[in-house]
């Protein structure tokens, strides 16, 4: 595949498919925690609207779901079925406990880092670079914007690796990566462009690269099939990102922002 096709060869549902036909069973287990990144999204969908349409690339049903929400809710936690992930019974109970002058992307930001955190467990070492990997942009990303708009961002670095840490604790003007983060240039160049569509484009392209450079010795290997996914689900989100909906898609996310502190900080 190519960044710039404009079809996919498979949909990401297709593919799963065709691998839980051939893969042994430890790797099928590995592929589908990388689809829980669809159940991270019908858990949210869920606890904001009971009504909401769940993505059928899930592997947990509504009823699922509603069994673990209403459990934690009674606190009958010892009987929530293993097969969840651990950390959707540490965010559910935050969402509880909810904190109403936090916004809609605070909760999106917490769920995506405790699924990094997760995959950073993972007994696949490829997994784990690749969720560190995103981790570390997502962070930079962060760094850039609120020093853009002159907004202290040691609280809103998540994580504790080398790099969340550096980040934390360094005023310099590269913040300290400049020996630990080889893409931190490739980063401050994104950080400039204004349309926000090109600049989530250029970060995927920047995640394809990165794709390409780890697995370029994998040739009959779990960490190439691995790659192969995280590329075509790059791929269709782009399908579904076309210029009108992904114009209302960022438009909302702004929308949000301007409900975040660091939103309200810079209106100061």
């Amino acid at each position: 595949m190519s960044f710039e096709d404009a079809k996919t060869p498979y949909t990401v549902e297709s593919f799963k498919q065709q691998l839980n036909e051939i893969l042994s069973y430890s790797d099928k287990k590995l592929i589908g925690d990388l689809f829980l990144k669809y159940d991270n999204d019908n858990l949210l969908a869920f606890l904001r609207n009971k009504e909401a349409i769940f993505d059928s690339k899930g592997a947990f049903s509504r009823e699922e779901i509603a069994d673990i929400v209403q459990k934690i809710w009674e606190e009958e936690t010892k009987t929530i079925s293993k097969k969840l992930p651990s950390y959707f019974k540490l965010f559910v109970a935050d969402f509880i406990a909810e904190d109403e002058t936090l916004s809609p992307m605070f909760w999106e930001d917490r769920l995506a880092s405790l699924y990094y955190d997760y995959l950073g467990d993972s007994k696949n070492e490829f997994v784990r670079n690749w969720a560190e990997f995103n981790l570390n942009i997502n962070n930079v990303i962060t760094a850039l914007t609120c020093r853009r708009n002159g907004i202290a961002y040691a609280p809103y670095i998540v994580g504790n690796n080398e790099i969340a840490n550096t980040l934390r604790a360094s005023n310099a003007r590269d913040f300290g990566l400049t020996d630990i983060f080889d893409q931190l240039e490739q980063m401050r160049r994104i950080d400039e462009e204004t349309d926000l569509i090109e600049k989530e484009y250029k970060i995927d392209r920047m995640r394809w690269a990165w794709i390409d450079e780890e697995t370029f010795f994998n040739y009959f290997t779990i960490e190439r099939i691995v790659g192969y996914l995280f590329k075509l689900q790059m791929m269709e989100r782009w399908m579904i990102l076309d210029e009108e909906s992904g114009g209302q898609i960022f438009k909302e996310i702004v929308n949000n922002l301007k409900n975040t502190k660091i939103w309200q900080l810079k209106e100061l």
